[in-house]
C-alpha cells in the first residue's frame, strides 16, 4: 500500500529551468560512444556523477507485474537525452555543506515538526535531518527533506558549481533504474534476491518491526544504511532501489502517462502533488520496483523515510567534462 498523506501547510514550489528473468549485462542504448559510466566529482561537495546516456527504454510496469499499481501504465517506449546522474543519494554531510554555506533551514526545522513511522505515520516534533530518530553518520542519506528542500539545493549548486542541477524527471529516474533491464527490478525479478542491492524491509528489520512482511533475506540495516553499501546497478548507482525514497521533479498525475510526449516527457501542473521513486527502508517487497510511483500530496512534505539524489545537465559530453 502507498504511503497515506495528511495535507501540510501552502504550497511551495521552486521554479527551475528545465530543458525540454536476470539483469542484461551489456544494456543498449540509443546511442554508442557517449562514455557510459565516465564520473565527474563536484568540486565543492565532492560528490560523484555518472554519465547516463541517451536512450529509450519501455516505461511503466506490465498488468502480471507483482505489486503493480494502476498509475505504472500503460507501459510505453520513452526516450531521454543524457545527463549525468549522482552515482549516490545525497548524503547527511553533502547537505550539511549547503547549509553551511546558505544558512538555510529546512521546512521541518522552519515549521518544528517532521513525520516518522512508528507503525503508523506520527508528525514528530523537533525531528528534522541533523536529529532523524535513529541513528545517522555522514555517509547516511539525508531525510526529513521535502521537494522545496531539495530544489533549495540544486539552485545553490546551479549558481556556484558547473552545470544545472535538479532533480530528475520521472523518465529520467525510472530509465536510470533499470539501466538497460526489463524486470521489476534490476537485479532480476526475484525479491528475496534484493538484500545485496537494496536496503528495505527485511529480516533484520522485521526483529524491530514483527508485523511487515518483508524480502526473506537479511540486509544488517533496519533504518537507513550509508549510501553506497549495496551493489550498484549496470549503470554504476547505488540504491535505486531501497534506503530513502527519492524526489523526483515532476507533478503527480495518475494518468501521466497517456498523455506526455514519448521524448524527455514531464508532467507540470498547478497541482501540489509530486511524485518519489524507490522504495525505502521501509517497504514491503511488492514496492521495491522501478516502475513504482509514490504520490505525496505537497512538495513540503518530509519524513524519515524521504531523500533524494541530483543530475546534472550541461551541453558537453564527458570527455570534455573530465570524465574518468
Amino acid at each position: 500500500m502507498k504511503q497515506k498523506i495528511v495535507p501540510l501547510f501552502f504550497l511551495l514550489a521552486f521554479c527551475h529551468a528545465f530543458a525540454g528473468a536476470e539483469p542484461v549485462d551489456t544494456p543498449t542504448f540509443q546511442k554508442q560512444g557517449e562514455n557510459a559510466g565516465s564520473t565527474w566529482i563536484e568540486p565543492m561537495t565532492g560528490m560523484e556523477f555518472v554519465w547516463i546516456p541517451s536512450g529509450c527504454f519501455s516505461m511503466g510496469s506490465p498488468v502480471t507485474e507483482e505489486g503493480r499499481h494502476e498509475d505504472e501504465g500503460p507501459v510505453r517506449e520513452v526516450c531521454v537525452d543524457g545527463f549525468w546522474m549522482g552515482t549516490r543519494e545525497v548524503s547527511r554531510g553533502e547537505f550539511a555543506q549547503f547549509v553551511t554555506e546558505t544558512d538555510y533551514q529546512t521546512e521541518a526545522e522552519r515549521q518544528g515538526f517532521s513525520w516518522m513511522y512508528a507503525g503508523d505515520w506520527v508528525a514528530r516534533p523537533g525531528v528534522n535531518w541533523t536529529t532523524p530518530g535513529f541513528k545517522q553518520s555522514e555517509a547516511h542519506p539525508v531525510v526529513h527533506i521535502s521537494w522545496n528542500d531539495a530544489g533549495a539545493m540544486a539552485r545553490w549548486l546551479t549558481a556556484k558549481s558547473k552545470g544545472d542541477y535538479r532533480l530528475p524527471t520521472e523518465a529520467e529516474w525510472e530509465y536510470a533504474c533499470r539501466a538497460g533491464t526489463t524486470t521489476a527490478r534490476f537485479w532480476g525479478g526475484v525479491e528475496d534476491d534484493g538484500c545485496a542491492f537494496a536496503n528495505a524491509a527485511d529480516l533484520t528489520a522485521q526483529e524491530r518491526f514483527p508485523a511487515w512482511v518483508v524480502m526473506s533475506c537479511e540486509d544488517g540495516f533496519v533504518f537507513t544504511a550509508p549510501t553506497g553499501h549495496y551493489k550498484p546497478n549496470n549503470f554504476g548507482l547505488h540504491d535505486m532501489l531501497g534506503n530513502v525514497w527519492e524526489w523526483v521533479y515532476d507533478n503527480y498525475q495518475e494518468d501521466a502517462y497517456e498523455h506526455l510526449p514519448s521524448k524527455n516527457p514531464l508532467h507540470q501542473s498547478f497541482r501540489s502533488e509530486r511524485v518519489a521513486r524507490g522504495g525505502s527502508w521501509n517497504s514491503k517487497p511488492s514496492a521495491v520496483r522501478c516502475a513504482n510511483r509514490d504520490v505525496l500530496q505537497t512538495p513540503d512534505r518530509r519524513s524519515d523515510d524521504l531523500g533524494f539524489r541530483l543530475i546534472r545537465k550541461t551541453e558537453n559530453h564527458p570527455e570534455r567534462e573530465g570524465g574518468r
